[in-house]
């Protein structure tokens, strides 16, 4: 009588950790764009984290509180924040931009900009497009007294767009298109 053996072989298993492997290696293409997207949207919400704790800094000081878009040390009344990806970018005009929050927590009015893309009216059909010398669409930056934050990440084509109320509230983080690059 034949012993009935439970189980595995190393041939076996060895087979089946390369397929799965293989199926591995096919997915993690496509779910980039995914991870990509998580990025910009953990950013934009650290983003409106640390405006609402410069704000709640401003009420409790009872002073005048700024943030701006550097990489430097913070200050009492004076924050700095970037994303901590490299690939995610604050849109500004002017770097720093950023907003001041008064001792009762009011956004203070200050001129932000926001970036788009309009057609070259010099745009040469005849001609082949050229980022450089003949542009399709050249950058256009529309300044607004709106306080609005836009966030942006190299390789997703979307934006993250934070507005702020008046108040110094956050009204809301919106997802808009992203046409042209993030710089």
């Amino acid at each position: 009588m034949r012993k009935k053996e439970n189980g595995f072989t190393l041939i076996e298993l060895m087979v089946t950790i390369a397929v799965m492997a293989i199926i591995a290696m096919m997915a993690a293409p496509s779910l980039m764009p995914l991870v990509y997207k998580k990025q910009l949207d953990t950013s934009a919400r650290e983003l409106a984290q640390t405006m609402a704790k410069v704000r709640g800094t401003a009420i409790a000081l009872r002073k005048e509180v700024s943030l701006e878009f550097k990489d430097t040390t913070n200050t009492d009344h004076q924050f700095y924040w970037l994303p901590g990806n490299d690939q995610i970018h604050v849109l500004a005009k002017a770097t720093p931009e950023g907003i001041t929050f008064s001792p009762v927590g009011l956004a203070n009015k200050r001129t932000t900009s926001l970036k788009r893309y309009v057609r070259n009216p010099n745009y040469d059909p005849n001609l082949d497009e050229d980022p450089l010398t003949n542009p399709k669409l050249i950058i256009e930056w529309q300044d607004t007294e709106d306080l609005v934050f836009e966030l942006c990440h190299e390789k997703v084509r979307e934006i993250k767009s934070i507005k702020i109320f008046k108040s110094g509230l956050i009204s809301n983080i919106e997802t808009k298109e992203k046409v042209g690059s993030c710089t």
